[in-house]
């Protein structure tokens, strides 16, 4: 029986390495292979049921525990089995935060399966060593049976229960615990704050490309500009509707030269609107956004743990690449500057006629229509000018700045509300500093930490897995008779 059981263990042991390195390979690398995702569910559950069953069985027929009760015995089986779970729970948590992109064999797969390991034998050896540790008399083992005697067992299993074990059950929260909730929780907390910056990352899009479809309205009305001053020197050549002389002249020259000048213009703004992006991207494409949240939502819901430092980083850069984007559609001011520079050579593009070869009534209507014309360029300029793109919003890194032990202060120690912001105008130069902040990067123990009211399910379940065993002890100091099987209790 004891061959049996020295084997039993080994095989149990095996099992429990053989699933941690299974688990941490594929969780910290990408490397070609085996790929324990890649089976079906059915075979992890038949695996799970199966080491399951060995386990309860090896416990429920060893003779080791032959004066045990069915109570200790299920103690046992409940406290390894929690240590199984933790295990690789703690591993995949450890993998995530030890984890690198470079194919580093004993960083990304040795290291996450050794702790696992550890993790199982460490929760074996306080749950189910302390439950002997409980169960056996250490002080005052020369006292004869009596009162004082059970008194003096009950303080000192008291003392191991209420201080002994809960020293050791800090140690395995910060090892075991901590590790489990990063492992089940840790990437779906790096999703909810990064779903919600590409929720912002849209809201952005949807104002910037709303800016920008405004440039078809100026482009419409330079395009009027330049049928309205069409239309004027038309009139002037068939009636002299200007200056009161009909026909060919310097008048209708005059007008037919603006309305060049202008049609040029109108052609070299509709090619600034038509001209391609740097990016490939098109700001003025009504399903862009949608196209592009679509695919940072696709990157988002791959699987992040084959290699989660590839996944971060791939998502990072296509995240701030169209933030990048998006802060050059904002400050795209070409339009304007194009506008600026045609009204400062207005005069020197479209030369009045000399004055001296023209008539009163001409030379009046030639510099009424000049007026006219920087007028209502001017008025052009200043509407671009005041149409400014939508104040960007914060990212969730500047609501809330805090990582690492700063997330801990600030639950302990809540800082103070902030004062509103003073309302500052958006003038050019304002608007000019502004852009739209890249992604928010967090760690998944920063967020299961940052998050922990949403992911409060996680937590109760760790806390369940590795303490269900403490609770169940408490069984020892109170009822004694719990421990030992029919005919070996006191």
């Amino acid at each position: 029986m004891g061959a049996f059981q020295r084997k039993s263990w080994r095989f149990r042991a095996g099992l429990v390495i053989a699933g941690l390195l299974s688990t941490s390979t594929s969780a910290a690398t990408g490397e070609p292979g085996f790929d324990i995702n890649s089976l079906p569910p059915g075979v992890g559950v038949f695996a799970v049921l199966t080491i399951m069953a060995l386990m309860i069985g090896v416990i429920m027929t060893t003779q080791r525990l032959r004066s045990s009760s069915l109570f200790n015995r299920l103690f046992i089986v409940v406290a390894v089995a929690s240590a199984f779970f933790s295990a690789v729970s703690s591993a995949i948590g450890f993998s995530l935060i030890t984890s690198q992109e470079s194919a580093d064999a004993f960083r990304n797969s040795v290291l996450p399966a050794a702790f696992g390991v550890f993790v199982f034998f460490l929760a074996v050896a306080i749950w189910v060593g302390g439950a002997e540790l409980v169960r056996h008399r250490d002080w005052f083992r020369k006292l004869g049976r009596g009162v004082i005697s059970d008194v003096v067992f009950f303080i000192e299993r008291a003392f191991k229960l209420l201080i002994v074990i809960p020293l050791l059950a800090i140690l395995l929260f910060f090892i075991s615990t901590w590790t489990t909730v990063v492992g089940i929780g840790g990437v779906d907390a790096v999703r909810y704050t990064y779903q919600s910056e590409i929720e912002r990352l849209q809201s952005e899009c949807t104002g910037i490309t709303g800016y920008r479809q405004k440039d078809f309205l100026f482009l419409e009305d330079l395009r009027l500009s330049v049928t309205g001053v069409a239309r004027v020197a038309r009139s002037e050549r068939r009636g002299g509707a200007q200056s009161g002389a009909a026909g060919p002249g310097a008048v209708t020259a005059y007008f037919t030269g603006i309305a060049d000048w202008l049609r040029d213009m109108e052609v070299s703004v509709a090619a600034i609107i038509d001209g391609g992006d740097p990016s490939g991207l098109d700001p003025y494409d009504a399903d862009i956004c949608a196209a592009k949240i679509n695919a940072l939502s696709r990157l988002l819901n791959r699987n992040a743990f084959d290699n989660y430092d590839l996944w971060a980083r791939e998502f990072e850069s296509a995240f701030n690449d169209f933030a990048v984007t998006l802060n050059r559609w904002s400050q795209d001011r070409r339009i304007e500057k194009l506008l600026e520079q045609q009204l400062a050579s207005f005069a020197r593009a479209n030369p009045k006629p000399v004055a001296s070869l023209l008539s009163p009534p001409q030379n009046e209507a030639i510099t009424r229509y000049a007026e006219n014309i920087e007028k209502a360029l001017k008025s052009l300029i200043r509407k671009q000018k005041l149409t400014k793109p939508p104040a960007p919003k914060k990212s969730a890194a500047e609501r809330s700045p805090a990582r690492g032990l700063d997330i801990l202060r600030e639950m302990i120690l809540p800082p103070p509300p902030e004062a509103p912001p003073e309302k500052i105008s958006r003038t050019q130069a304002v608007v000019a500093a502004e852009f739209v902040p890249g992604l928010s990067t967090i760690s998944p123990r920063d967020a299961v930490l940052k998050n922990a009211n949403i992911f409060s399910d996680i937590w109760a379940l760790a806390i369940s897995w590795d303490y269900a065993a403490y609770l169940l002890m408490f069984v020892f100091l109170f009822f004694p008779s719990a421990e030992r099987a029919a005919g070996f209790k006191d």
